[in-house]
């Protein structure tokens, strides 16, 4: 079971992947583009601005995605490491378990905020904000699902080094 949503997982990593590398060169082509057109042209775009902040929204939540995967986020295992191994994984699972209703509950609000999001309009673009809001949607969801595999990977293993293992050997 475990070994086809890690391959899963893999296509999702690598749409993700894909999305922040467009994004990021996105956001720094906008950016010089504007720097070059207040500053030689003297004329500023009102525009560009605002889709690069949008744009660094969207990367926000993508790169977090990633980092939930690779289990690059920053925690702190000093309390953790003090007790045996059977408390270890059931603290492990209760943490990602916790990171998991964090971020589905911040998917389940944007939902509820959905209507008033597709009314309101940017600034400049008159985009709806339900579109730069999408990205945090999308980020938070894939983000909350990660936690959970990853959670349910933890407990399925005998030992917290066996999945950790795993989480190495599936990349």
């Amino acid at each position: 079971m475990f070994k086809t949503f890690d391959k899963l997982f893999s296509i999702i990593d690598k749409v993700f992947e894909y999305c922040s590398f467009l994004l990021l060169g996105g956001m720094t082509l906008l950016i010089t583009i504007q720097v070059v057109c207040r500053y030689v042209l003297h004329a500023p775009l009102g525009w560009s601005e605002e889709l690069a902040r949008f744009g660094f929204i969207w990367m926000t939540f993508f790169a977090g995605y990633l980092g939930a995967r690779r289990a690059q986020h920053i925690s702190v295992e000093l309390v953790q490491n003090l007790f045996p191994t059977g408390v270890k994984k059931v603290m492990k699972c209760v943490s990602m378990l916790i990171s998991t209703g964090f971020f589905l509950m911040v998917v389940y609000y944007l939902i509820l905020q959905w209507n008033k999001l597709a009314t309101q309009k940017s600034s400049a673009l008159q985009i709806p904000m339900s579109w730069v809001y999408f990205g945090m949607l999308l980020g938070s969801l894939f983000i909350g699902l990660s936690y959970l595999y990853e959670a349910a990977k933890v407990w399925k293993a005998d030992s917290i080094c066996e999945a950790e293992e795993r989480e190495v050997s599936a990349e």
